[in-house]
């Protein structure tokens, strides 16, 4: 038998680390409690110091499609990072209480079998989290040269272009800002990736229960007579139970998962549209630095859709199968009281099956994917065949 603080530590040890350093690790917010206010932090100075000056910036370059563009390719990672952040915070109450779910879920389970499922996907969502901060950190370490050659190359004071109400130019305000900048950014990385890959967490485990709950349909025959109902029972009522967890999520995150799909469209687009036209830079080691970047920036953000799109596509495939295992189960050797149970399981697994939308108005499958690739695709040989005109 494993340890339950090891467990726990499996499941959500490096997101508990991240997200309570940005102060959105999910519990009650109350006015009296001083880490309901961590969050002001990284939100002032994102805002302050990335999203506000560049946002201003807009209408000032306006004529200049290739500044709007930058400032776009910024300014949408930021909104997104603080719609991000909002979104766990606002929500706290219901995902603390989805995490003493989970808390509850290790606790009881006795079988081997299914603590070994447990402990396996517990081992894969670790490993997504160490990787996606991994590349994270990979996105900001090749963000600082590709920056600071086209600091020195465009004759740029800051990282980010953008208006602010004081002089730039002069120290210790450009110092401060430039500080106030590299913060924001990084604020900017840990909110983007871990918060997705704790709702990752909380899909994958879902994934697992629901796994779980297939393999006691499996084995429903092999019960007595006696307590075949009882097990029926069981089985139903930890079924609505994996729904209601489910419906949570989706109720938590589909407005925050709206904004990602429409961001990580626009981020496509224009990172694409700035790789290509960095391959007419005069100054090769200013263009390797900025294609590098731009090239693994587009490949975070397409790992971190695909990870939705997947894990979606994964929640709705396995429960689905709930009702085809309830279906090849041996319903036929079931007393005819017994055997409506798993009429109600089949029925409400196909009548309904679990989905992560975006705002409820698609559902995220690899098949949105492909189409999110495709439309920001499409995007760019619009703006390269304005800019040829």
């Amino acid at each position: 038998m494993i340890d339950r603080d090891i467990d726990l530590n499996y499941v959500y040890g490096w997101n508990y680390n991240m997200l309570k350093f940005i102060g959105i690790w999910p519990e009650e917010r109350k006015w009296n409690r001083s880490s309901s206010y961590f969050i002001l932090l990284p939100c002032i100075v994102m805002v302050c110091f990335i999203c506000a000056p560049q946002t201003i910036n807009l209408p000032i370059i306006a004529g200049d499609s290739d500044l709007v563009i930058e400032n776009l390719s910024t300014n949408i990672t930021i909104t997104i990072s603080l719609m991000k952040t909002m979104a766990v915070w606002i929500k706290g109450k219901p995902l603390k209480s989805l995490l003493k779910c989970m808390a509850n879920d290790w606790d009881t389970v006795t079988n081997n079998a299914d603590r070994e499922k447990m402990v396996t996907i517990a081992r894969i969502t670790k490993k997504i989290t160490i990787r996606s901060i991994l590349l994270a950190n990979i996105v900001v370490a090749a963000f600082l040269p590709a920056r600071l050659s086209s600091m020195i190359y465009n004759d740029k004071e800051l990282f980010y272009r953008g208006y602010y109400p004081y002089n730039t130019t002069i120290s210790p305000n450009f110092e401060l800002t430039l500080i106030g900048q590299l913060m924001a950014a990084l604020y900017t990385a840990i909110t983007y990736t871990t918060v997705d890959t704790f709702v990752v967490l909380l899909i994958f485990h879902v994934c697992g229960q629901l796994s779980i709950l297939r393999d006691d349909l499996r084995k429903i025959h092999s019960y007595d007579d006696k307590n075949v109902e009882m097990k029926l029972q069981k089985i139903v009522q930890r079924h609505v139970y994996i729904n209601r967890f489910a419906e949570t999520i989706e109720k938590s995150f589909n407005m925050m998962l709206l904004f990602q799909m429409l961001g990580c469209t626009t981020q496509l687009c224009s990172q694409t549209y700035q790789v290509i036209m960095s391959l007419g830079e005069e100054a090769i080691e200013h263009m390797i630095l900025q294609i590098t970047f731009l090239l693994i920036y587009v490949i975070y953000v397409m790992l971190q859709l695909l990870l939705y799109c997947y894990m979606g596509e994964k929640l709705t495939v396995e429960s689905t199968e709930i009702a085809n295992t309830a279906y090849d189960a041996e319903w036929y050797n079931l007393p005819p009281k017994n055997a409506r149970w798993l009429v109600i399981i089949m029925c409400r697994a196909r009548s309904s099956p679990l989905q992560i939308t975006a705002g409820r108005f698609c559902c995220f499958t690899l098949v949105l994917y492909s189409q999110v690739l495709k439309t920001s695709m499409g995007y760019v040989s619009v703006l390269l065949a304005m800019k040829n005109k």
